[in-house]
């Protein structure tokens, strides 16, 4: 798991992110025969929010939407998305409902079980406040837990990282 996780792939993230702020930024983190690379994507929130804010009633400060193309097109140059990755401003780094909705698949009822939308694919939370990035905690779905347990966390000081991985 941490063969991604090389200080140049956190500066770009968590500099994108940072960039951002006060809104949620959002990105991928890509994968071609074990190499990685970030993608920067635009937050679409405010445009969708714009355009029919009954069904969008969040704007990019506390939502984000990714352009669906962009999975699509990493797939035609033969990378995976390995992370989606995005960014919550002055709230912390915890994975929401609406992160969950937004990584699984709909369902009729909460009695259904959750479906990864993009199985295989981590979803990385950056927390980002008005000086800086400070933390970072990775989720992976677990189907025995059918949920999105944290499995890596990552302090975030004065350009550095240390990773602990989370056990349960």
């Amino acid at each position: 798991m941490t063969d991604i996780w090389t200080k140049d792939i956190l500066d770009k993230v968590v500099a994108w992110l940072e960039a951002a702020y006060p809104v949620e930024g959002c990105g991928l983190i890509l994968e071609n025969d074990g190499e990685y690379r970030v993608l920067e994507c635009e937050n679409l929130a405010d445009k969708y929010h714009q355009m029919d804010p009954e069904q969008f009633p969040r704007t990019a400060r506390e939502f984000y939407i990714i352009d669906p193309m962009e999975f699509m097109r990493a797939e035609d140059r033969g990378e995976r998305v390995a992370v989606v990755f995005h960014s919550h401003a002055d709230v912390g780094d915890y994975f929401s409902d609406e992160d969950v909705n937004a990584a699984t698949l709909p369902r009729d009822s909460d009695d259904e079980p959750l479906e990864p939308s993009h199985p295989g694919v981590d979803y990385l939370v950056v927390s980002t406040r008005e000086d800086g990035a400070d933390h970072a905690t990775l989720f992976r779905f677990d189907e025995e837990e059918e949920g999105f347990p944290s499995v890596l966390e990552i302090e975030i000081e004065d350009g550095e990282y240390e990773l602990s991985t989370v056990t349960s």
